[in-house]
């Protein structure tokens, strides 16, 4: 028995500092040594000034004197340490910390026995006190170690637990119930639960747990009753226990009353003997003194799935079944499950298997006919005329001899109609489908077939690697890498403006069809400069589908830059501010101009405005005499040229 180390680690603490419980129980008030620092071998306890403890409160001065002072539980610790003898007890307890805070936590005897709790009964109710716990050292000395706390002496249990919930079974009833985590419970003086029982509606509840159920909040508390009787109505409650053995109130009261849900042993010796449409079972009989019969379940494979046979329990004093619904000769397996008088059902007998004669194929299924939509293949057919039948198989191969065809169903299917809308059905392919007739025992007729035709409408795959590349402002080549269909007809190739003068500048063009032979390449010689286009290849198969679109992105630009303008000139109007006057460039390309103004003639420029390429002035109202101007002209590609000389104005 074992506290979990969650309890535990709120119990010490998770440092390596002296960890004391106070606990008011009464008029008195017990200390309770969690966890003492590694040189200290006693306490002395202090309430207020005054030392409560006329001597240092110290372990046992051995085995023997330990187990005297555990009492009656000491059968108990002896079992939970694995120990023969009270020295053994006494040692493992003195060198484990860990068994040690449990036993001490469930036992007041060991918490006696290993110096770990004293009782200080002159207190009174309701009054508040100032404890200080002094650790000892070998000698009886105090140390500088001490814990101190505030007490309020008020007689506080554990809370009730809440939600007993109870399930039964076979001599067995299981309960669970809820209680607050340590989290929400600052105390966390509970360390457990003990198990009530009344056994009738008129009787008292007596304790039915001699140890009590540790609180783990890792799990649902839970405890099982595996004393119950079938058939009585019992009553059960739950109450908490703290670190003194102190109950809280019982929770509420659940009624459960364990019934007999224990399965029959499985039938044994299950011995098939096949005939021709027959197969004969005999087991050996069930030894449950309250067998009521057998059921028989058949399937066609030895892991099931498996069917019940049988309507009404065979008599448990005849276990023997004759079935004549068998046909063919495939396999089939039987198992047996026993059922007693309650109800109850075995797991079923291990399955046997069981071979008919049958060797006739079924007759051949009528007409096939078949027809395509898309990429979905109808097949439909007249049905066979035998009377086993069990279904029928579809099949798909490639037109042409030799061809093998695929099986496209697992199992017999029993209408005549089938969708093959498998993935594999390839467009521009020719099929054909093939129907066979399958009998209750597996034996499959000839193939009857009709051939099908499936449209191309898939597109090609689209190109990889499209490029495109500015070939010095003189023109744009586009190239990419072939399609991997295997029917190309021809790539197209396209260009849509991002960035022009005009709305048609954005519609796309044409800018030709190539056949799928190589080279892959195109060359753009109607770009104009300055603009952002986007070119696209789309593949385009032997049917006319076509692929997605391959897109590339390019800015069409001049290598050079326009020339500067030159006789800058600045004229200064006063209350005007001043107007900027330039020589005209000569640029076929010319876009416009950009001035500039700084306060040295090559300090930090700012843009002051922008003309067409028409305009060879701009007034700058906020510009004075203190202010140099230069100016660059800009042409369509984006590109500016070199500055002006900067130059201020005068008056």
């Amino acid at each position: 028995m074992m506290l979990p180390l969650l309890l535990v680690a709120a119990l010490a603490g998770t440092d390596s500092t002296p960890a004391v419980r106070f606990i008011p129980s009464g008029d008195s008030v017990v200390v309770f040594v969690v966890r003492s620092p590694g040189d200290a071998r006693g306490f002395v306890v202090y309430r207020g000034t005054a030392k409560v403890t006329p001597a240092p409160v110290i372990p046992a001065a051995d085995g023997t004197a330990a187990a005297g002072l555990m009492g009656a539980d000491y059968p108990a610790v002896a079992r939970a340490v694995r120990a023969v003898d009270p020295e053994g007890v006494f040692r493992h307890l003195r060198s484990d910390p860990f068994s040690a805070i449990v036993l001490s936590s469930l036992y007041r005897g060991v918490a006696r026995a290993l110096g770990r709790v004293f009782v200080d009964g002159g207190v009174t109710p309701g009054s508040t006190y100032t404890y200080r716990v002094v650790f000892t050292d070998a000698a009886g000395k105090e140390t500088a170690h001490a814990v101190t706390a505030v007490v309020l002496v008020r007689d506080h249990r554990p809370a009730a637990p809440r939600g007993l919930a109870v399930t039964t079974a076979d001599h067995r009833v299981t309960l669970t119930w809820m209680y607050p985590h340590l989290a929400t419970d600052s105390t966390a003086n509970t360390i457990g639960f003990v198990v009530y029982r009344a056994d009738g509606p008129a009787q008292p509840f007596h304790r039915v747990t001699p140890a009590p159920v540790i609180r783990n909040d890792a799990v649902t508390p839970t405890f099982v009753d595996q004393d119950a009787q079938n058939g009585t109505a019992y009553r059960y409650a739950v109450a908490a226990l703290d670190l003194v053995q102190r109950e809280g109130a019982q929770g509420q009261s659940v009624a459960a009353t364990p019934e007999d849900r224990t399965p029959p042993a499985p039938v044994a010796s299950v011995v098939v003997s096949p005939a021709e449409g027959v197969v004969n079972l005999t087991w050996r009989r069930s030894p449950e003194p309250d067998a009521a019969g057998y059921m028989v379940e058949r399937g066609r494979k030895q892991d099931g799935p498996f069917a019940r046979i049988t309507t009404v329990p065979i008599p448990a004093a005849r276990p023997e079944f004759v079935d004549t619904t068998v046909r063919g000769i495939a396999p089939y397996f039987y198992r047996i499950v026993a059922r007693d008088q309650s109800g109850n059902e075995s797991a079923p007998s291990n399955a046997v298997e069981a071979l008919p004669v049958d060797h006739t194929p079924p007759v051949l299924p009528g007409l096939v006919r078949v027809e395509a939509t898309g990429r979905r293949v109808i097949v439909r057919w007249r049905p066979s005329s035998s009377t086993d039948l069990q279904g029928y198989y579809v099949y798909r191969s490639d037109s042409g001899p030799g061809r093998v065809g695929a099986k496209l169903n697992g199992t017999p299917i029993r209408d005549t109609v089938f969708v093959d809308s498998s993935a594999s059905v390839r467009p521009g392919h020719h099929y054909v489908m093939s129907v066979t007739a399958v009998d209750s025992a597996e034996n499959e007729s000839g193939k009857v077939s009709a051939a099908v035709a499936i449209r191309d409408d898939a597109p090609p795959p689209a190109v990889a690697g499209l490029m495109v590349e500015d070939r010095g402002g003189r023109y744009v080549d586009v190239r990419w890498s072939a399609s991997e269909a295997l029917d190309v007809a021809g790539y197209e190739v396209s260009r849509t403006a991002l960035t022009g003068r005009t709305v048609a500048d954005s519609a796309p063009r044409n800018l030709g069809h190539l056949t799928g032979a190589p080279p892959y390449q195109l060359r753009d010689t109607t770009a104009i400069r300055g603009r952002t286009y986007l070119y696209r290849v789309v593949t385009i198969d032997s049917a006319g589908n076509r692929s997605a679109a391959a897109v590339d992105t390019l800015r069409f630009t001049r290598p050079t830059l326009p020339p500067a303008p030159r006789h800058v000139a600045v004229r200064i109007t006063v209350g005007a501010g001043v107007t900027v006057l330039w020589e005209r460039v000569a640029d076929p390309e010319l876009a416009g101009y950009r001035v500039y103004r700084s306060t040295l003639p090559t300090g930090v420029r700012t843009l002051v405005g922008a003309t067409g390429a028409g305009v060879t002035s701009l007034a700058d109202l906020a510009g004075g005499p203190t202010f140099y101007y230069l100016v660059r002209a800009v042409d369509q590609s984006g590109n500016e040229s070199a500055a002006s000389p900067a130059v201020r104005g005068t008056p």
